[in-house]
């Protein structure tokens, strides 16, 4: 992942805290926050709102929502000037890029790192709140958390953050997705 692409802990952090600030209008910020990534973001969007809408358990839909509108803005946040869109080429290489780690990592039975082990490494502060937030739904549903569902979630989300941190483009203005795909 391109160095001048990482969501740092100040972005991040003053996400959480708007966020946390606004608990009466959370729901209203998340709508805008959709709305505004289903119009700079509609290839990205439209994949998310298909594989959120697309699981049948209610917490894994509304963590679902949460989190995919909230990286979205984290990264808004973070290059509020330089992050671009996220077309279907894009979208097909980071789903790739996931699926093809996945599958070498699979394959290895001496590599101890998982897929989202790489992703976090490369953006750490968006996968701390990602995981950490997930985390909280699975103990605050208990045994009634449909793991399968959260972590289709999971997924749709690492391929979010892949692909939005190949939509940044560099501050020398390098067109975004210019580099190789982590």
């Amino acid at each position: 992942m391109p160095p001048y692409a990482i969501v740092d802990e100040n972005a991040v952090g003053h996400l959480e805290e708007s966020l946390a600030e606004n608990q009466d209008a959370l729901q209203e910020m998340l709508d805008t926050g959709y709305r505004e990534l289903d119009r700079q973001q509609p290839t990205l969007a439209q994949y998310l709102a298909a594989e959120v809408s697309g699981r049948s358990d209610e917490l894994a839909q509304s963590v679902g929502y949460f989190l995919v509108v909230a990286v979205y803005l984290a990264f808004k946040e973070a290059f509020p000037t330089r992050l671009g869109s996220v077309d279907q080429d894009a979208l097909r290489a980071a789903l790739f890029s996931l699926e093809t780690d996945e599958e070498l990592r699979a394959e290895d039975p001496r590599e101890v790192l998982d897929s989202d082990d790489v992703v976090a490494m490369g953006q750490p502060a968006v996968l701390e709140f990602v995981q950490h937030h997930l985390q909280e739904a699975v103990e605050q549903s208990g045994e009634d958390a449909s793991l399968e569902d959260l972590d289709r979630i999971y997924r749709a989300v690492l391929v979010e953050v892949i692909a939005l941190t190949h939509a940044v483009s560099s501050p020398t203005g390098s067109p975004p997705g210019s580099e190789v795909l982590a």
